[in-house]
């Protein structure tokens, strides 16, 4: 799998070099009315496009993950060496979560430090996934911490989760006419989706 954006040469690398049965994709909607995919496409015909929008990194993400899955089983590789950095870092976050073979070519190959058997949600303890469940939109602390509490995780603890949150880049926190309210990062609406979360109660 490769991120594309619209040069192929970003992409011709990792062919060369990495071995591959199929190649898949990940890329915008103008990416792929490009003339460099049309090169692409030219000297491997059979290549799969997955449209995702390149600026929105839940979109890249869920994309990266369920084209990871799609593939297997098998070996999987990705280079994110094309595309806009957002894709590029959530394809390699992907790649983490699914302890895919990940590589940077410019030109030179970089194998990039993916840790296999190690997932995003091994980040966080039951607590922490039961107030990241929680924090769907804005919301104050007292809130949340309520509404963990109806699911067993008592104040203490969820005042932890929600320092452990903030610490690791899955909450938001600012001021709104004088009150704390916190906010789902980018990060934990990603996370969600890629773990199919839903809030209880």
């Amino acid at each position: 799998m490769a991120t594309f954006g619209f040069d192929e040469r970003r992409v011709l690398p990792a062919l060369r070099l990495l071995p591959y049965d199929r190649l898949v994709l990940l890329g915008g909607r103008d990416s792929f009315r490009a003339p460099g995919f049309g090169r692409l496409k030219s000297l491997e015909p059979s290549l799969q496009a997955v449209t995702v929008d390149p600026f929105d990194f839940g979109s890249c993400l869920t994309a990266a993950c369920r084209a990871f899955h799609d593939a297997r089983p098998g070996d999987v590789r990705a280079s994110v060496s094309g595309g806009t950095k957002i894709l590029a870092d959530a394809t390699l976050l992907a790649a983490f979560q699914e302890g895919v073979e990940a590589w940077y070519f410019d030109p030179e190959p970089v194998r990039l430090p993916v840790l296999r058997g190690v997932r995003i949600h091994d980040v966080l303890g039951p607590a922490d996934q039961t107030v990241a469940a929680i924090l769907t939109g804005p919301m104050t602390a007292e809130t949340v911490l309520a509404a963990a509490g109806r699911r067993g995780v008592g104040r203490a603890h969820g005042r932890r989760a929600l320092r452990r949150l903030r610490a690791e880049g899955f909450l938001e926190a600012r001021l709104e006419g004088g009150v704390p309210v916190l906010r789902p990062s980018p990060l934990l609406k990603a996370y969600r989706v890629h773990l199919g979360e839903a809030p209880k109660g």
